[in-house]
């Protein structure tokens, strides 16, 4: 920040092009084109307040071309899911299973457009396979329908290789949505779009009446942050970290909670807690938070209400490593006093 505001000229800090600073565009689609495997042009990227306004554009663009329906994953992310019914819209489930959303649901959904988390899905942890893919592309390119791809937290792997995103596979049809929010800070306020060629147009005028503009001296620190390689160099120091306490929570869960069956561990921020059958995961939280610890169920980012195995989401990404042993120690005793309650 401080190295903007001393060698940036004058002329980089008034109004300028609506869909952000030409020097964090052509940074980002350099970064993303090399690790995440896209195919962003930086004349297709329009930068914005965060993943929120990110979603929220992206939702009206749908609603603009006629779009009524758009599909979501079930269970999946309630921010996804609200922008689409806050802008009118019909959310429309799809069940997930271990390679992602169904194309048979999609395929009778009658969608408009797909919102989805295919290199990690969220919350369960599944990654959509080539195959299903490929099924994907084929639908979108069948229906002339927009595939909303929210790369969330693609750049924390720790067990297996990197998976690609999919709009490298087919730019006219992928629109995607990434954030420094999981890599850096949510308080930085800084995400982006990257957009068929032909869509740039509407939704950059939609962003410049949303605010004239994300904040351009945070956009010129984050294009330097990048350039000079130090994301780079902090995702590494953080991977190795995050791997240190996500260990960490799968050796005490294995000891205090044995009965629960962890899942999702290879990859992101979180992992997942199959209860045993029986188990009201509601209950489960609600104690857990009267005991001082905070976290997120399966069903919370449900939209049906079929039957579900109680699962517990348990985020480790900001506890210090010390604390992780005591807190499933007191989650584990949790679980027990539901569990004996009639």
């Amino acid at each position: 920040m401080r190295r903007v505001l001393i060698e940036a000229p004058s002329e980089r800090l008034t109004y300028l092009d609506r869909r952000g600073a030409p020097e964090l565009r052509e940074a980002l689609a350099a970064y993303l084109n090399r690790v995440r495997g896209t195919a962003a042009d930086a004349n297709d990227i329009i930068v914005c307040n965060g993943f929120a306004q990110a979603i929220d554009l992206v939702t009206q663009l749908v609603k603009s071309r006629g779009g009524r329906r758009i599909a979501v994953e079930d269970p999946g992310d309630a921010d996804g899911r609200g922008a689409v019914l806050r802008h009118g819209l019909t959310a429309v489930p799809l069940p997930v299973d271990d390679g992602g959303i169904s194309i048979e649901a999609l395929r009778a959904s009658e969608a408009d457009a797909v919102f989805l988390t295919p290199a990690h899905h969220y919350p369960t942890g599944a990654v959509m396979g080539p195959d299903r893919r490929a099924e994907l592309l084929a639908w979108a390119d069948e229906r002339h329908a927009l595939i909303l791809e929210d790369d969330y937290d693609a750049e924390y792997r720790y067990d297996r290789a990197a998976v690609g995103a999919l709009q490298g596979l087919d730019a006219d049809r992928v629109v995607y949505l990434g954030s420094a929010s999981k890599t850096l800070a949510p308080a930085l306020r800084l995400g982006w779009i990257v957009l068929p060629a032909a869509l740039v147009g509407p939704v950059s005028a939609e962003k410049v009446l949303a605010d004239r503009g994300t904040n351009r001296i945070d956009q010129h620190a984050f294009a330097g942050f990048l350039e000079r390689g130090e994301l780079d160099r902090h995702l590494r120091r953080m991977r190795i970290q995050y791997r240190a306490r996500r260990d960490a929570l799968v050796a005490a869960l294995g000891e205090a909670l044995p009965e629960g069956t962890v899942q999702g561990v290879a990859a992101g921020l979180h992992v997942t807690v199959r209860l045993p059958d029986g188990l009201d995961e509601a209950a489960v939280r609600a104690e857990a938070q009267r005991r001082g610890i905070a976290l997120s169920t399966l069903g919370a980012n449900r939209i049906g209400t079929g039957p579900l195995a109680p699962t517990l989401l348990l985020g480790y990404a900001r506890l210090p490593e010390a604390a992780i042993a005591p807190g499933v120690r007191e989650l584990a005793a949790a679980v027990r006093r539901v569990a004996e309650t009639p």
